[in-house]
C-alpha cells in the first residue's frame, strides 16, 4: 500500500473549489499596507484600523479589526474628493480568499491611473468595457426570485446574488445601496465570506470580483496556507501538475445600468 508524501510548506499547490480556499482577516490587513506601499499612496494605521489613501484622495481602503467576525471589516469607498460621500463602496466580510481582494484593489489601482473618471462616475474610456461576461461553466446554476438574481454553485455552498435597480425584493445584507453579494457559507462555518458592492460600481471593478469567484480554475498558494482546519475535507489540495482545462462558457453582455447583471449563461 502506497503512503502518499507529506506536501513540503512552501511546495505550491493547486486549492479547489477556489470561493472555499479561505483567507484570515489578518491577510486583509496586510494587503491593505503592501498594496499603499507598492502604489505610492498614503497609510494611516492604528490600533485597530489600517487605511490606505489614493494620492488623489478619491479612494481609500480600510481595514477595521474591530469589525472582524461582526460585519464587513475591510471598506472600499470611492469618492469625488476629499471629504464628499461615498459614489459607490464594495464592503469584504469574513474569510474572503485574498486573492479575490487582490483583484478587486489590483483593478481599482489601474483604473484610478488609467482613467480616474471612469473608475468614479463610469465615463470616459478608461481602457474598460462598460459591457463585460460572466464566464460560467456547468458547476453553476442561476437562480432568481423574490425580485433576485444571480447564480448558485452547484454544491450549494457559494452564490452571486443581484438585486436589480427597482427590484421589489428584499435588501440584500439590509441594505437597500447593495447590487451585487458574493458569499460562500459552509455547514462548519457557517457564513464563510462576502463581498458586496453598491449601485454605482463601475461594471469591470464587479467584474473583476465576480469572475474570480466563477472561475474554474484552482487558486495557487504554498501548501503551509492551502487550508481552513475546517474545511479540509470540502477543499481539494493537491501539488501543481499539468492538466488539461476545459474553456468556460460565457454569458451574453450585461447591461451597464447594472454592473454584471446576470443573464442565462449560453454556450459559445
Amino acid at each position: 500500500m502506497s503512503v502518499q508524501k507529506p506536501l513540503d510548506p512552501s511546495e505550491p499547490v493547486h486549492l479547489s473549489p477556489r470561493y472555499l480556499a479561505a483567507s484570515p482577516p489578518a491577510e486583509h490587513r496586510q494587503h491593505v499596507v503592501d498594496l499603499a506601499q507598492a502604489h505610492g499612496w498614503s497609510l494611516d494605521t492604528g490600533p485597530y484600523t489600517s487605511t490606505a489613501t489614493s494620492p488623489c484622495e478619491k479612494i481609500t481602503i480600510r481595514h477595521d479589526r474591530a469589525a472582524e467576525g461582526l460585519g464587513p471589516h475591510l471598506t472600499i469607498s470611492a469618492r469625488t474628493g476629499p471629504g464628499a460621500p461615498d459614489r459607490w463602496r464594495a464592503d469584504v466580510a469574513g474569510a474572503t480568499p485574498v486573492e479575490f481582494l487582490t483583484s478587486l484593489t489590483a483593478t481599482i489601482a489601474h483604473g484610478l491611473q488609467a482613467d480616474a473618471d471612469h473608475l468614479i462616475y463610469g465615463i470616459g474610456d478608461g481602457g474598460e468595457p462598460d459591457l463585460f461576461e460572466l464566464h460560467l461553466d456547468e458547476r453553476w446554476e442561476m437562480t432568481d426570485g423574490l425580485g433576485l438574481v444571480g447564480f448558485q454553485s452547484v454544491d450549494g455552498l457559494a452564490a452571486l446574488m443581484g438585486r436589480p435597480p427597482g427590484s421589489g425584493g428584499p435588501p440584500l445584507q439590509g441594505d437597500e445601496n447593495i447590487v451585487w453579494h458574493a458569499f460562500a457559507v459552509t455547514p462548519a462555518l457557517g457564513p464563510m465570506w462576502g463581498i458586496s458592492f453598491t449601485y454605482e460600481t463601475p461594471p469591470f471593478v464587479v467584474n473583476a470580483v465576480l469572475n474570480q469567484v466563477l472561475s474554474p480554475e484552482p487558486l495557487v498558494r504554498p501548501a503551509a496556507l492551502a487550508r481552513h482546519p475546517d474545511l479540509a475535507h470540502l477543499v481539494t489540495a493537491h501539488p501543481i501538475t499539468p492538466a488539461a482545462g476545459q474553456p468556460p462558457r460565457s454569458g451574453p453582455g450585461l447591461p451597464p445600468q447594472m454592473p454584471g447583471s446576470p443573464h442565462q449563461p449560453r454556450t459559445r
